[in-house]
Order: structure tokens, then sequence, then C-alpha cells
């Protein structure tokens, strides 16, 4: 069984949901691990949510803690849940070994808000992913760069208003103006500008330009900010990276993209003027 939410995520939330409850124990991590007879090392992956956590274990703290019962409820469910593997798992011998933390990130997200320089990974058609990741791993074997391009193309099923899995996430996306010229070929390009014009009706989604006589912004490359659909969960920023992305979620690394986020804001068409735009590139 392949799970269609973001397992890292729920990793993430149950250890830090342990942490606390351990700590309003009054419980050293040594004691506490000494009872559950782990070493303190494990339980402190745990309390991160760098391993899956095994339900045995997760029931043996909630009982040391003495959580309420319907706390209990959830984080067992959250723990089962959590060792299910991503739908991408199949995939994995083709990804980057973030994959996992940011696919789950999108797929626990009530809102998703980005820059990007190309085109929006969750607004691409399959053929300008195609053309994208041809040029950015062009290593790949076909075989290799087609189970790319199909995660890039399911993880869109976020946005999707017809998601029936979880509410489908908000998506607020900038794009640099030059994401709507670049491209190797004149069809795909035709194709994706026509697809932003479709998905910026979506009533989850609010697509802006970023316009070339803007000049410069505070942002000189794509990042993601990631609010959380659960109320416990934290706000994560990811900036992308040529080798391996980043990943920020201090309450200061986030308001610093955050007032990032709002300098772009200020600078870009609104939704309106976007899809003029994007209506006369297609026309010209």
């Amino acid at each position: 069984m392949h799970a269609a939410h973001g397992p890292v995520v729920l990793r993430r939330r149950l250890g830090a949901v342990l942490k606390r409850l351990r700590g309003e124990s009054g419980l050293h991590l040594a004691t506490v691990a000494r009872r559950l007879e782990v070493s303190p090392s494990k339980l402190s992956r745990l309390e991160t949510g760098q391993v899956a956590p095994k339900i045995r274990d997760v029931r043996d703290l909630l009982e040391m803690y003495e959580a309420p019962d319907d706390l209990r409820d959830r984080m067992l469910r959250w723990a089962s849940e959590a060792k299910e593997p991503g739908w991408w798992h199949p995939y994995s011998d083709a990804t980057a070994t973030d994959l996992d933390l940011y696919i789950s990130l999108e797929a626990e997200a009530r809102t998703i808000r980005m820059f990007s320089l190309p085109i929006a990974g969750l607004l691409q058609t399959e053929g300008y992913a195609r053309m994208v990741l041809t040029g950015a791993a062009p290593n790949c074997s076909p075989a290799q760069l087609q189970r790319l391009v199909d995660i890039r193309v399911r993880r869109q099923a976020v946005i999707d208003p017809g998601r029936n899995t979880a509410p489908p996430a908000r998506l607020h996306a900038v794009l640099d103006e030059a994401a709507l010229h670049r491209g190797t070929g004149s069809e795909i390009m035709r194709g994706q500008l026509n697809e932003l014009l479709v998905r910026s009706q979506w009533r989850n989604v609010q697509l802006q330009v970023l316009p070339f006589h803007a000049g410069y912004t505070r942002a000189n490359g794509t990042f993601v900010i990631f609010e959380p659909r659960e109320a416990g969960d934290w706000d994560v920023i990811n900036v992308e990276s040529t080798g391996q992305d980043a990943y920020f979620e201090s309450p200061g690394e986030v308001a610093m993209y955050e007032a990032i986020w709002a300098d772009v804001l200020r600078s870009s068409l609104d939704p309106e003027q976007s899809r003029d735009l994007i209506t006369r590139l297609i026309e010209a």
C-alpha cells in the first residue's frame, strides 16, 4: 500500500508531539530510553522524525506519558500512516535524496506559495516537464527520465480541485516572466501557456507574473513556502539549488522569506494582468 499523504511530515509531527509530551512529563530523554529499552540516540531520532516509528514504541511512550485517549488514537493513526511508503517510492532510483520531504510537504500543505524561475512544477504540462527535466538531468536514461516526468505530473494531484484524499492545496505561484519565454519548442511552450490560463481559473490557484520591467527584487532563485494543514505542524521553506535543495523552518528564517515573498508580490502583475500577458504571448 502506498500513502497518498506525506509520511515524512507525519513522522516529524509525531516526533514533535512525543517530545512535547516527554517534556510535560518532566522526564529526561535518557530516562525514557532506558524504560523503553532503546538507545537515547534512537529515541532522539524518533522525536526528530528521522526514523519510521514502531507502533509498539509509540504505544508504550503514550502510556508512559499518560496521554489522553483522543490524542493516543490520533497519534497511533499517524504512526501507522507514517510507516506506509509514499506513492513515489517505486521511483526512488530516479529521484533526489530530499524528494521524500518535498513531496510530503506538498501532500500535507494547506497553502503552497512559490516564486519560480521556470514554470512551477505543479503547473507544468507533461511536454514542458520532459523538456525541463531533459536539460536538468542530462545523464538520466530514457526510463529514468520517464519516471521523473511521471512523478512531476502525478504530484499535481495535490492542487486538483477534485482531489478526494484531502482538500486540494491552495497554490499561489509567482512566475518570473523569463519562464514564459524559455523553451526549446514553440508547440510545447504554446501548450504550456494555454495550460497556465486554464489552471489560473481554478478556484484554489492564484497565478501572477513578475514582469521584466519590474527590475530586480530580493528573490534571486526559486523558493517555496509550505503552510501545513495540520495545526500542530509548522511552516517550512524550500530553496532550490543546483545540487541538493535547502530547507529552513526557524521563525527567523521563515520571517525572512515572508519578507522576500512580500517584495516579489509588490512588483508582480495582478492575476488579470498576468493572464493578459500570457494571452498576448500565445497570440504573438
